[in-house]
């Protein structure tokens, strides 16, 4: 019975949309203005809170409320603390075209009670800052700027990566400043010259250039008169939109983000990447001249991790696969499983936790490495699910995998080689075969699955960078690069099973 309700949830969509379709009646006539109209009413709350209502109905409605706020349908609210006139917009779309309609709305009086807001206080300062509050990207902070799954998706964090302090300098946002003044809801945003967009926005953006640091830097000044808005709904994240022609320290296609956090000296946003809505950016804020390490001194800048030079690993095939075979497991310690700006790092997941106790399932798994080129995985008995695998997340039976997109990650064999290293070149550990990995399943040479099955037998090239066999102690530490551009790596620790 519970298959049958699921398939209905998910039936539910596309009969709504159908229904839409139906009653909105796309019609290939271009929509008139009168069919624009609009009217709108003050609330019982504030004469500074109005209800925008469309006369008519259709598909896509969209509004601009004058006051740096957007909403789509056929009702929207409008709240303008200070006093002065606005102009709304309603724009209509049938298939046959679009049209707008604008109305004049004038706020008689400045309502105090909408602007002293905690959130509005945070952010600008207060009505005592009469020049406003600036903030800057906490450019020192590992996490400061990230990305992960569309906020549908995701927790509350970039899971997919988070960049390390000064990461991204020379991208063109670390000198940028923001300043939110609640006087007449102004913004005024420096750029010092230059911005950081996403790849996929260059054409929006003249004279943009690689950034040497990923995606893209380009020439831009904004314009002047710009404005701030904060929609808050009942259980949502308050949404902070900023006027056509200002951003936030990113630019991937929009100009409103999620609140996902506001304090007094920390400001943390989400937003989705509008050439790909199954991703979500995020970045995190400071007052300029905060220190996000507390206290008056400049908060230290952690340094990169030493990576080891390729003459410092000496191992062999024989030290891989002993006598005759030999499994390997992940060891039960902090950064024995993480990934991070570098080699050796975990500084994006899990940051300094031993996750050994809440993923046993994963520190049980065993990696088989035998003469003639012979590699074998056994999950022994359980594994730890993510979506990718077509299973819901944590430790599980592996039997789960049967049938779904991940079964070929099951225990299994398959074949494996070995590079030794040189004075130049790390030692690589190569496996080969349909769902062949070691430790990470997801986890390709430039890549992750997002979706299985995996690739027809896809090989994965490990490098070795660090080994050690000293009395009862034996390591084997393997790093992968799953951006091919040395931005992310995935790192394992591994020791005799």
């Amino acid at each position: 019975m519970k298959k049958y309700i699921k398939y209905f949830i998910l039936m539910l969509p596309v009969v709504f949309l159908a229904a839409c379709i139906e009653e909105y009646s796309l019609t290939d006539e271009a929509p008139t203005a009168e069919q624009a109209a609009f009217n709108f009413q003050a609330t019982a709350d504030s004469d500074n809170i109005l209800n925008f209502t469309a006369d008519q109905e259709f598909f896509l409605m969209n509004w601009d409320l004058g006051n740096g706020a957007t909403a789509t349908g056929k009702t929207a609210q409008g709240i303008y603390p200070s006093a002065g006139t606005y102009t709304v917009t309603l724009t209509v779309f049938s298939r046959g075209g679009s049209v707008s309609s604008s109305r004049e709305v004038v706020i008689e009086k400045t309502d105090p009670l909408l602007l002293d807001r905690p959130i509005f206080n945070f952010l600008t300062g207060g009505v005592e800052a009469l020049n406003g509050k600036t903030w800057v990207l906490d450019s020192a902070a590992t996490g400061h700027f990230g990305v992960g799954p569309d906020p549908s998706q995701a927790g509350d964090f970039p899971e997919y990566y988070q960049a390390g302090p000064n990461e991204k300098a020379g991208g063109g946002m670390y000198d940028d400043r923001y300043t939110f003044v609640l006087n007449n809801f102004g913004f005024i945003m420096k750029t010092n010259g230059n911005v950081y967009i996403n790849a996929a926005q260059g054409s929006n953006f003249s004279g943009a250039v690689d950034s040497g640091v990923g995606d893209l830097r380009a020439p831009y000044n904004p314009p002047a008169g710009l404005t701030w808005n904060i929609v808050e709904a009942d259980g949502a994240y308050p949404e902070l939109t900023i006027s056509n022609g200002g951003f936030i320290g990113y630019f991937a296609g929009t100009r409103t983000y999620q609140i996902i956090k506001i304090e007094e000296n920390q400001l943390f946003l989400r937003f989705v990447d509008q050439a790909n809505e199954g991703l979500a950016w995020y970045i995190r804020l400071i007052p300029a001249g905060f220190q996000s390490g507390g206290g008056n001194e400049p908060a230290p800048v952690p340094q990169p991790e030493p990576e080891p030079t390729p003459g410092e690993v000496n191992i062999t095939l024989q030290n891989l696969v002993g006598a005759n075979q030999k499994a390997w497991k992940l060891k039960p310690a902090v950064k024995a499983f993480g990934v991070g700006p570098a080699p050796g790092s975990d500084a994006f997941f899990p940051n300094g936790l031993d996750i050994s106790a809440d993923r046993a399932c994963l520190f049980n798994d065993e990696f088989i490495f035998g003469q003639d080129g012979f590699f074998a995985y056994d999950a022994k008995g359980d594994v730890y699910g993510e979506g990718y695998l077509g299973i819901s997340d944590g430790c599980q039976e592996e039997s789960k995998l049967t049938g779904t997109a991940g079964a070929a990650w099951a225990s299994g064999e398959h074949k494996f080689s070995f590079t030794p290293g040189t004075s130049s070149a790390k030692p690589k550990i190569t496996v080969t075969g349909t769902g062949a990995f070691i430790v990470l399943p997801k986890a390709f040479n430039g890549g992750e699955y997002t979706t299985g099955p995996p690739q027809a037998n896809r090989s994965v090239t490990y490098d070795v960078i660090g080994y050690v066999n000293e009395g009862d102690k034996e390591e084997l530490t393997i790093t992968i690069d799953i951006t091919n551009n040395g931005g992310v790596f995935w790192t394992f620790v591994l020791i005799p099973a």
